[in-house]
């Protein structure tokens, strides 16, 4: 059987002192290579290699028919694309800069079966960590979602102001397809309550936030640097 742990947060979104809102305690991420080592461990006959192509190529399938206008069930999730973006008469057309294709997707009856059954620990409280409760593209003013390189994000929480001697401590982009680490050299506004970050150049992938700081409150710091991670997964095109 599944099993959770979570943290237990400050809501930062009422103004009652004892609500707090759960997290779900990070385990990693996990990748096809790690799938298929999962697949030999649960009896497969396949090597590694035949089990890492035969998930990538079902990814491309799924990608393309999704791209394609199917509707496509893994078993996982349901997935289809949608629309945004307003058309100007029955004779207009579609246009990359007002119109946009969406991928929605929906937990499959599995997913949700299985999540029922999950077992779940609460394992304490983070009340003196740093929280990040949104990003928003300056450039686009889209919220936790899209986010542009060489332009301003400006992410709210609270505990965030980057302080510290620490060589970790920083605002980090983390690319999620080989976990590499692009730390954001330009804090434009170093507040507890609100950061404005410059994106690096970074390349089209999804990406993590993660603020490192050893912060407390008004000039204190700590000993050791703490860090959280954004919740949202964010996007560059």
């Amino acid at each position: 059987m599944s099993k959770v742990s979570l943290w237990l947060q400050d809501n930062l979104l009422t103004p009652r002192p004892n609500d707090f809102y759960a997290r779900v305690k990070p385990m990693g991420n996990i990748r096809i290579e790690d799938i298929a080592r999962e697949i030999i461990k649960g009896g497969s006959e396949h090597n590694k290699a035949t089990i890492i192509d035969i998930l990538s190529r079902c990814n491309q399938v799924i990608i393309e028919k999704i791209a394609q206008g199917y509707s496509v069930n893994t078993g996982v999730f349901y997935s289809h694309i949608t629309v945004n973006g307003v058309f100007n008469g029955a004779t207009d057309r579609f246009n990359p800069d007002e119109h946009r294709l969406i991928a929605s997707f929906t937990s499959s009856n599995e997913l949700r079966a299985e999540l029922k059954k999950t077992q779940v620990e609460i394992v304490g409280t983070l009340t003196s960590e740093p929280v990040v409760g949104k990003v928003i593209d300056s450039l686009s003013e889209v919220e936790d979602s899209n986010i542009t390189p060489n332009n301003v994000i400006i992410v709210k929480g609270n505990r965030l102001k980057i302080s510290g001697e620490d060589v970790s401590v920083g605002v980090y982009l983390i690319n999620q397809t080989d976990n590499t680490r692009h730390k954001c050299e330009q804090i434009i506004s170093n507040e507890p309550k609100q950061l404005m970050v410059m994106v690096p150049a970074l390349e089209a992938g999804n990406y993590e936030l993660e603020i490192v700081t050893q912060y407390s409150s008004g000039s204190a710091t700590v000993k050791q640097p703490r860090s959280t991670k954004f919740e949202h997964v964010l996007i560059v095109e």
